[in-house]
């Protein structure tokens, strides 16, 4: 590869536009639960024709030994071991050192945690395919017959991916499968005893689960499979959604979940995967506080982690990013500065917002103080989008009065707030608890018109509490109004301040300048020596019309990949993007990059605004630097110096407790409190 423009060619395009810093890693919240035994390495699989790595191989050792189930004989470290003579016999638990008479629960399985970028689709294909096979149908001591196929739960837009990848890297005639989705499903539980492995989607589990029953049964609940794999488990963490207990429901031998990211928010969600995996006796989420969790709460932290520690070494497979050997990857953050006139526009804007944050922390109520909060969150996005959008950004939409939303109806305004508490890390439904945010959202990758609704106190009431025919109902005498509201991932993309850029773009006079990031990004891009690939990403489809413009505006070519497209031709975008010369840059929102696209052929990837949820950011870059990239990666986040943006990526690096952050309790039902709009008020 050329050698890449960072150094003195940099210095000499940008001068004193771009200041280029490195950004030090910090420790992951997620290195808890890596694993230190040191694995033998299993035999590559005849079936598989991809050469594995060395930890794949380790991998495929892990699982072979968890789905013999417990080791009880003492042969390994497991979390349950015999121990006795003939007088006397019990089955001590390691974690929390209890013993006990009956013998524990079976339990074959795990939780394969490597982060994103390692080939955890390849290793569980793998696993398929190596594991002992079994003709047909085996009946077990209990009379109940084992199907032979592996169920694989995916989700939606993953389905392709799968697909692709058995095609890849299996070879013709060896395992065979097939879709059990929309118009492909199966009617009977023989039409599938030759195939190797069927692939489905959460949406179709919890579907059939509804109408599973004596006059209507599901092949997916009729069937006991031999095992079941969850692919993006964290999507089930929310413990009293239908969508959970329905893929709770699958029965099968082994049970396996699937994710880069089994802690997102807190340790609670790494007890819905072991409610999954059947886990005795973790799989009740009393048993798990009673022997780590309120060890933390009684101020014994140091005791709760080592436990948790040695939990995770049992039934957790964790390894590092540098596991494999990839090429270099720099990581820089580039900071720009706001003209005199976007400064002023931003100013205006930020005062009027930390005063009116004095006035509803000094005079305002309970009842009152969501609106209000409400109005705050709507001005600090004007700010995001004067970070981003600069002059093109419209002002007199920016510093309109901040109480003038007041005036309009809830019905009208419902989804912008619903999207903005999503953004900064979802709400709960306040029956039920369970968590809409951004994972729910990306797994609703086609226009969901499930409803869910939304309180003018910010009261949420989820699809699954409303079909239950709960009140809607916020527990204010008179209830507040409700409109309802749409885990759609494509409004994640979208401003409430919306208007036809482009068009603007071409009324604006000619001395208008582009934004300052939109400035840096095209002059760094013009740099890159030919042939070199990029990735920008942004949270808005707003910003990219505005760089499509720019990139226009300097003759470079250039894809769109946002919510937008239709589904059936995004495939097509991303094999333009690897298999031509040009265009060599790929716009992408991050709610479309976050999952499922492997983007290796890029060795550069711009993020245009630093995110509230800094997983989304990760999530995306994993698109591109992961198992298969040959080249060295740069990474660029942009920010705007002095303005929230900075204070949002200061945030994100605080080395912040691990504890704290691990077994903190939430309680998103209730409104927005004094605490949040201070911590606003400090962001500011």
């Amino acid at each position: 590869m050329n050698s890449c423009p960072w150094t003195s060619e940099l210095k000499t395009h940008l001068k004193n536009l771009v200041e280029m810093e490195p950004i030090s890693p910090l420790p992951e919240l997620l290195d808890v639960l890596e694993s230190s035994e040191k694995l033998p390495e299993a035999m590559q699989p005849d079936a598989i024709r991809t050469p594995l790595e060395r930890h794949q191989r380790q991998a495929l050792t892990f699982m072979h030994q968890r789905e013999l189930g417990w080791a009880l004989n003492g042969s390994r470290p497991d979390l349950w071991e015999y121990m006795g003579n003939n007088q006397r016999h019990c089955f001590v638990n390691h974690v929390s050192n209890a013993y006990q008479e009956e013998e524990p629960e079976d339990f074959s399985g795990g939780i394969i945690a490597d982060p994103m970028g390692l080939g955890k689709t390849l290793t569980m294909i793998s696993l398929v395919a190596s594991a002992a096979p079994l003709h047909n149908s085996v009946m077990d001591a209990d009379g109940v017959v084992t199907s032979a196929t592996t169920l694989i739960i995916v989700p939606p837009p993953l389905l392709g991916t799968w697909e692709e990848q058995l095609s890849e890297h299996v070879n013709p005639g060896s395992l065979t499968w097939c879709r059990h989705h929309g118009k492909t499903k199966f009617t009977g539980t023989g039409s599938y005893n030759e195939i190797s492995i069927v692939l489905t989607t959460y949406h179709t589990v919890s579907a059939e689960w509804k109408s599973h029953g004596e006059h209507s049964p599901s092949v997916l609940f009729s069937t006991r499979w031999r095992r079941v794999i969850l692919d993006e488990a964290h999507f089930i963490r929310n413990s009293s959604s239908q969508l959970t207990r329905a893929t709770c429901e699958i029965d099968a031998a082994a049970r396996w979940a699937v994710t880069g990211t089994p802690i997102q928010n807190r340790l609670s969600d790494l007890t819905t995967l072991f409610s999954f995996l059947r886990v005795y006796p973790y799989s009740n989420r009393k048993q798990f506080d009673a022997d780590i969790t309120n060890y933390w709460k009684e101020g014994n932290a140091e005791e709760a982690l080592k436990r948790l520690k040695r939990l995770a070494s049992f039934l957790i497979l964790r390894r590092r990013q540098n596991t494999i050997q990839l090429p270099l990857r720099r990581d820089l953050q580039c900071a720009v500065e706001l003209t005199g006139t976007e400064r002023a526009m931003y100013d205006e804007i930020r005062n009027k917002t930390v005063a009116r944050i004095d006035d509803i922390l000094y005079e305002s109520s309970d009842d009152t103080r969501p609106v209000e909060y409400t109005n705050i969150l709507q001005q600090i996005e004007a700010m995001r989008m004067v970070c981003n959008l600069g002059l093109y950004y419209h002002a007199r939409r920016g510093l309109r009065d901040l109480t003038q939303k007041n005036s309009e109806s809830w019905a009208s305004i419902a989804q912008q707030n619903f999207d903005f508490q999503g953004e900064m890390g979802g709400m709960q439904c306040r029956y039920c608890f369970a968590v809409a945010d951004t994972s729910a959202r990306l797994l609703n990758s086609t226009q969901s018109q499930q409803s869910l609704h939304l309180s003018k106190c910010l009261q949420l009431i989820c699809s699954d509490c409303i079909s239950k025919s709960q009140p809607i109902d916020c527990g204010h005498s008179p209830s507040c109004p409700f409109a309802p509201v749409y885990l759609n991932p494509t409004s994640l993309e979208e401003t409430s301040l919306s208007f036809n850029h482009l068009e603007y773009v071409t009324s604006l006079p000619q001395a208008v300048k582009f934004p300052p990031k939109i400035t840096a990004l095209v002059t760094q891009l013009k740099a890159l020596p030919p042939g070199v690939k990029s990735v920008v990403f942004s949270t808005w489809r707003t910003t990219l019309d505005i760089i499509e413009a720019g990139l226009n505006q300097a003759s470079i070519q250039c894809l769109r990949f946002d919510g937008t497209i239709p589904l059936k031709e995004r495939q097509a975008v991303i094999d333009r993007f690897r298999q031509e010369a040009t265009p060599s840059v790929l716009l992408l929102t991050l709610s479309c990059g976050a999952v499922g696209l492997t983007l290796t052929v890029a060795s550069y990837a711009f993020i245009m605004e630093p995110h509230w949820n800094p997983t989304l950011e990760y999530q995306a870059l994993a698109r591109i630097y992961r198992l298969g990239q040959r080249n060295e990666v740069t990474t660029v986040r942009f920010y705007v110096r002095d303005s929230f943006e900075q204070r949002v990526m200061d945030v994100q690096n605080s080395k912040r407790q691990m504890a704290a952050v691990l077994f903190a309790s939430q309680d998103s039902t209730a409104g927005p409190s004094l605490a949040s709009l201070q911590n606003l008020r400090s962001l500011l």
